[in-house]
């Protein structure tokens, strides 16, 4: 946004009131309130005054304050009127008829006093969240964030994980020296399990994955080869998923958005994941299980497939939809469980609308305690430590065999959290925290 011109909007919410409140702020305010015939020296002060307009006089209460002294470091004041939307509006275009006077952006005052240095980067979020909070545990979050408090923690997680990187990272220099271990696999495991676990509390119990926002994460579980790809194809309405006969060909966790408005619900995240396999062997097919246990861990609903219908080991911790998927094979079979066949598309919107009123039976309370930017980037960070978990927990031997590939999430995790300690503020960040704003503020 630009800098150096006058700009001016409506700083109180529309709808019904007594007044209504007109902000300024820039070089020109002086020359602002000229054109209401207001002659005053701009000095600190709030008097009650008259305005000239074509309209005839209007009394009104004037805030002014001289640069640096004032919310957004420049010459600024602040109009108490008559809460006419008509007047307002006029008011404000007649300000605009100033040379290099403007409407104010979404956010515009305060990212403004950002730059002046009148507020950090954390303080400025937290104004934000604190005007746009609808509970008292937003409300506290939002105070944490002005306070500095949320700040000394985000400081914290950052300054263990890099300690930690930096043993990893110290490990790959030392690769070919058998006796030199910086840090040894159960020893990461047990810091990054900490890490998780605090990352994962200060989330709250509402969260369901990184990235998915408040939707309530689906996710399909059951053996090897039981038609779980298939089946998420079939709800997605297009191919995403590599579906086979084979065993075993999902290797990793798929989470995709599923829409089900037409079933009467909303947007969830529907899940694919590795056949659930205790027997799993090889290092690829343990951290397969791993980070399957971990999507389920963190699952809302969960839909158990199975074609035979004996829904035997089924995970627990959320709603379970049992589904006997293959039905053109074992229909005749009987047993619990909604029948499906998900090539041809038998039972599909009904399975669609079971898992819509699932869905809604879910409390979701936000009981976290980041704002929603925080909370997403902190979502992101704990992916990416229990990716980094998952194969640290794959170690057999005492060093580490998956380096670099740990150290390539660490370092991703380390990153993201760059962003709300004050390692890392890009302007694309700073740009995304002032669009949050209303007009005005």
């Amino acid at each position: 946004m630009p800098v150096g011109d006058t700009i001016v909007a409506r700083a109180s919410a529309p709808g019904q009131a007594r007044r209504a409140i007109i902000r300024i702020s820039g070089p020109a305010t002086a020359s602002v309130l000229a054109t209401l015939g207001i002659d005053r020296p701009l000095v600190r002060s709030a008097a009650v005054i008259r305005a000239h307009l074509d309209t005839g006089e209007l009394p009104l209460l004037l805030l002014s304050f001289r640069s640096p002294s004032s919310y957004t470091g420049e010459d600024a004041a602040e109009l108490i009127v008559p809460n006419n939307r008509t007047l307002v509006d006029s008011m404000i275009e007649c300000m605009c008829s100033v040379p290099e006077v403007r409407r104010a952006e979404p956010g515009e005052f305060t990212a403004r006093a950002y730059l002046a240095g009148r507020l950090t980067l954390a303080e400025a979020e937290g104004v934000a969240a604190k005007i746009s909070a609808e509970s008292a545990r937003q409300l506290e979050a939002a105070d944490r964030v002005l306070s500095g408090q949320i700040g000394t923690l985000y400081a914290a997680w950052t300054d263990r994980l890099a300690s930690t990187l930096a043993l990893v990272e110290a490990g790959i220099d030392f690769v070919d020296q058998e006796d030199v271990i910086p840090i040894a696999a159960a020893e990461l495991a047990r810091t990054l399990e900490e890490l998780s676990a605090e990352l994962h509390a200060a989330l709250g119990t509402s969260y369901a994955g990184a990235g998915t926002g408040d939707r309530a994460l689906v996710v399909l579980v059951g053996p090897p080869n039981a038609g779980k790809s298939t089946l998420f194809n079939a709800l997605l309405g297009r191919t995403r998923a590599v579906a086979s006969a084979q065993a075993g060909t999902t290797r990793d966790a798929i989470i995709e958005p599923l829409d089900l408005s037409d079933a009467g619900g909303v947007e969830v995240d529907l899940a694919d994941l590795p056949g659930l396999d205790a027997n799993a062997t090889g290092a690829i097919d343990r951290a397969a299980q791993m980070r399957a246990h971990d999507v389920i861990s963190r699952a809302d609903v969960l839909i158990a497939c199975d074609p035979a219908g004996r829904f035997e080991h089924v995970p627990t911790g959320a709603p379970v939809i049992r589904v006997r998927t293959k039905a053109d094979r074992h229909l005749s079979t009987p047993g619990p469980g909604v029948c499906v066949c998900a090539l041809d598309g038998w039972h599909i919107p009904a399975l669609r609308r079971v898992i819509a009123e699932q869905c809604a039976t879910i409390r979701r309370d936000d009981d976290s305690s980041l704002i929603p930017r925080h909370r997403a980037v902190v979502a992101g960070a704990l992916d990416e430590i229990n990716q980094a978990l998952s194969l640290a927990r794959t170690q057999t031997g005492a060093a580490l065999s998956e380096s670099e590939l740990i150290a390539g999430r660490l370092r991703a995790a380390l990153d993201l959290l760059g962003q709300l300690s004050g390692q890392v503020s890009t302007d694309d960040v700073i740009g995304r925290i002032f669009a949050t704003f209303c007009i005005g503020k």
